[in-house]
């Protein structure tokens, strides 16, 4: 054979070698989804339960779960404000029949009025 034929089969060989070991090399190589199911491996827990403290659920039953002014339903471990009916401001204290619930916008819109003042002049004033 000729030179030009020995080289042309030697990279032909060459060839079909590397197409072979290419193509072994795909068909044993594994995919993710082989090695690892697409079940994930924990499952996600709930959020804990957030703490209540005990004044805090109290005033929220005593409140019947809605806001002292507007009557808004309120979630226990939600956004919601202890309100002081007469304002610490004014002399007002901590004691219960001076706590109650209430939405954060009646709360924030109260200010330092007393609760009297806040339902007579309404919210936006």
């Amino acid at each position: 054979m000729s030179e030009d034929k020995v080289e042309a089969l030697a990279l032909a060989r060459q060839r079909l070698t590397a197409a072979n070991d290419k193509q072994t090399f795909h068909q044993h190589t594994a995919t993710q989804g082989e090695l690892w199911s697409d079940e994930p491996l924990l499952t996600p827990s709930p959020a804990p339960a957030r703490y209540v403290s005990r004044r805090r659920r109290s005033i929220f039953e005593q409140s019947q779960g809605r806001c002292h002014y507007c009557g808004a339903a309120l979630d226990l471990t939600g956004k919601w404000h202890i309100e002081h009916q007469l304002p610490r401001a004014l002399g007002g204290t901590d004691e219960g029949l001076n706590l109650v619930a209430a939405c954060v916008p009646c709360n924030l819109s109260k200010s330092d009025r007393t609760a009297i003042e806040f339902v007579t002049q309404g919210r936006g004033e």
